[in-house]
């Protein structure tokens, strides 16, 4: 979907129609709208993840989830740019996020 590679400043929101479940001590995302019996659709997550999910709640910076994470989990700040960067990209691949069109910024 996205050949282009995520900058900092670049905004993602979670993609309508795919929801956050605790399931059997797991925590998936899973979408609602297509793909419901698709098993290869439902996306695990650990605790991580699930902290950059939740802070995705309307076009934030990629730059400001990295941050959020370095600092919720005391970890080095590149460290979090290199991880988190990926995982998002693995979840705008699996259309689970949307890049957010810049307004002016």
């Amino acid at each position: 979907m996205s050949e282009r590679a995520l900058e900092p400043e670049m905004r993602l929101r979670r993609r309508a129609g795919v929801v956050l479940r605790h399931v059997a001590g797991e925590h998936m995302l899973v979408p609602t709208m297509t793909r419901i019996v698709d098993l290869e659709s439902l996306f695990l997550l650990n605790a991580t993840g699930v902290a950059v999910w939740e802070h995705l709640n309307g076009g934030e910076r990629i730059g400001d989830a990295c941050q959020y994470i370095a600092d919720t989990f005391a970890i080095d700040p590149q460290a979090a740019q290199a991880d988190v960067t990926a995982f998002l990209a693995d979840l705008l691949q699996s259309n689970l996020v949307e890049i957010v069109a810049a307004h002016g910024s």
